[in-house]
């Protein structure tokens, strides 16, 4: 049944009140986000929304990055598995004369030597890689890749480059078993402090190229101006017949991509 929606100047006051709130989603509640509007003249439709902050220093969007990052390692697990290539799961480590704070900044550096080594080996190869801190504070990291390279040559090889001689691949069967491994270490990475600089995912360009995106090209997005009062832009819309809604930043892209009853 399609939810039946009252004029916004008939609802409550108080601005950006939840409307409907699932529960199940976690909500960002992060200070100065913009207000923003999604305009669509063909379905005669405005939505006003404050978009997520994103930062994984956000408790709610933190949750919401690493279902996000979950169900995107899913999708691009299945496709490469489905292209014949073999998906592993690999851990790397720091050298362990390493202090915490040289193993986190020097980390990256060794990968790239590393990553160049794999690649020729390999004739190529892709990869997603999670950052976690080992009980003794230092970095490790979890990695879904492409390589298909054995644990032996991992352990050698990383050496070479100085990381850590402890390192292990095992291959991955499924799209499901790969996704439940990117989650456990995104989950226990969620309250950690990190160096400036360390991204809680790094990814090569291919390993996620594959998923296409659904564009909304029949939708416009402005800022409204701080200067603009919301109830002013709200009622030059009602007046010429448009529905207008304001939604939480979960609910905006199913109200985006959703058809009307008629198209």
């Amino acid at each position: 049944m399609e939810r039946q929606q009252q004029p916004f100047s008939d609802r409550a006051a108080g601005g950006l009140s939840v409307i409907e709130q699932n529960d199940a989603q976690p909500v960002c509640n992060a200070p100065r986000r913009p207000l923003l509007r999604a305009l669509n003249h063909d379905r005669r439709a405005v939505i006003y929304f404050k978009p997520r902050c994103k930062s994984w220093k956000c408790p709610a969007c933190a949750e919401l990055n690493k279902r996000a990052w979950t169900a995107r390692i899913y999708d691009a697990t299945a496709i490469h598995l489905a292209q014949g290539a073999s998906v592993a799961f690999t851990t790397l480590t720091t050298h362990e004369k390493l202090s915490v704070e040289q193993s986190w900044r020097l980390f990256y550096r060794q990968w790239e030597r590393l990553k160049q080594r794999a690649r020729r080996k390999a004739g190529g190869g892709e990869y997603v890689m999670i950052p976690e801190a080992h009980q003794s504070g230092k970095m490790h990291v979890h990695m879904l890749d492409t390589f298909a390279l054995p644990t032996r040559w991992w352990k050698d090889n990383a050496r070479a480059c100085g990381l850590g001689f402890m390192a292990e691949s095992e291959f991955a069967e499924t799209p499901g078993g790969a996704a439940r491994y990117a989650a456990k270490y995104l989950g226990k990475a969620l309250n950690e402090e990190k160096l400036k600089g360390i991204r809680r995912v790094r990814k090569s360009k291919g390993f996620l190229n594959s998923q296409s995106e659904l564009t909304l090209e029949d939708w416009t997005y402005v800022r409204l101006p701080d200067d603009v009062p919301l109830a002013l832009d709200v009622n030059h819309f009602e007046r010429q017949g448009y529905t207008v809604e304001m939604l939480q930043h979960f609910e905006v892209y199913e109200r985006l991509t959703e058809r009307g009853a008629n198209e």
